[in-house]
């Protein structure tokens, strides 16, 4: 019987052969992610389909928002994305004010729930990851345009509003420890230059970061995702992370060169707007042979670049898995 879920991810993580690839999808649930039980049924349902190698919980952006009195709506974005309300903080000492949150209650707590219901109707084989946002996304959600106004003007301001939003993320992955995740999946989506330069990253975000990924060091399976081009690959890589996913953008580095490297796990692949969404069945196994043939070996998980479309053919999705379960030998230099 082929190695699958937790053994083959172990192994290849920790720098094994195998015949296969770990593989792992996921996608958007718009409506279903706003209350405990449908987003499990949702999460369920999908690995019911599609088999992964492991499971990802995957909320709404602002999950972790809404209890801050942040509001949202689906409009029928083909991600799955919200669109947002206003925003809450409208002066410096906004930062300031605001309020104490408990992960075990309000909207945030129904995904404690939903993380603790969908690992004990897996199977232990199948790991299961929760997605958390981390504190920079959150601070620049909260503050809307006047995000990065007062990261230029009130810097302390925002750094003390920061350290609040980290508290509470914190507390949120301790709560997710103990529903018995095996791994968080960090959401860095200003770690790039389009939004934040690696300098103010590593100045007001990298420490947040580290304290998410301190507060979830017991779990095995960590990952961290970051968005978007111009990815600010190298600093993420000094966090104590499993796994980066990222995608493969040609202005990021490549993951041939982060997988050479050897510090962590890479997670990529078939872009969301490529052929895996786009094209024939035939077309979408190119594209993941492509992927395979170059980075198929130690440390590497294939998954899409990031989230899949909501209309990604199902044929395309299963054809992409199957391609990473057809045995083949490993690439020497992987």
């Amino acid at each position: 019987m082929p190695v699958r879920y937790r053994p083959l991810l172990e192994r290849v993580l920790a720098g094994g052969s195998a015949d296969t690839c770990p593989v792992a999808f996921w996608q958007h649930h718009p409506l279903a992610d706003q209350q405990a039980s449908t987003l499990v049924e949702a999460t369920l349902r999908f690995q019911q389909t599609y088999d992964c190698d492991l499971v990802k919980i995957t909320p709404a952006s602002t999950f972790q928002l809404i209890d801050y009195g942040f509001t949202d709506t689906w409009r029928g974005d083909y991600l799955g994305r919200r669109a947002v309300g206003p925003r809450m903080i409208n002066s410096p000492d906004d930062w300031d004010r605001l309020p104490d949150l408990d992960p075990e209650s309000g909207f945030v707590g129904q995904h404690v729930m939903c993380a603790r219901q969908v690992r004990h109707q897996l199977d232990d084989a199948v790991p299961v990851l929760q997605t958390v946002f981390n504190p920079v996304f959150q601070a620049a959600a909260l503050g809307g345009d006047l995000f990065t106004t007062h990261l230029r003007d009130h810097p302390e301001a925002v750094q003390r509003g920061i350290d609040i939003i980290t508290a509470h993320t914190v507390t949120l992955i301790e709560a997710l420890v103990d529903a018995r995740v095996d791994g968080i999946y960090l959401v860095a989506q200003h770690a790039r230059a389009g939004a934040i330069c690696p300098a103010d990253y590593g100045r007001v975000a990298l420490d947040a970061d580290r304290a998410c990924l301190q507060a979830a060091g017991a779990l095995p399976l960590n990952f961290m995702h970051l968005h978007g081009e111009h990815v600010h690959a190298e600093l993420a890589g000094s966090l104590p992370v499993r796994v980066l996913h990222y995608a493969t953008h040609a202005d990021n580095s490549t993951a041939e060169s982060l997988l050479h490297r050897g510090r962590h796990g890479v997670s990529t692949g078939p872009g969301q707007e490529g052929l895996i969404r786009s094209g024939s069945e035939q077309e979408a196994a190119d594209e993941t042979e492509e992927v395979l043939g170059r980075l198929k070996g130690p440390r590497f998980v294939l998954g899409a670049g990031c989230v899949l479309a909501l209309d990604t053919p199902e044929r395309n999705i299963h054809t992409a898995i199957a391609a990473a379960r057809t045995a083949r030998p490993d690439r020497a230099d992987a």
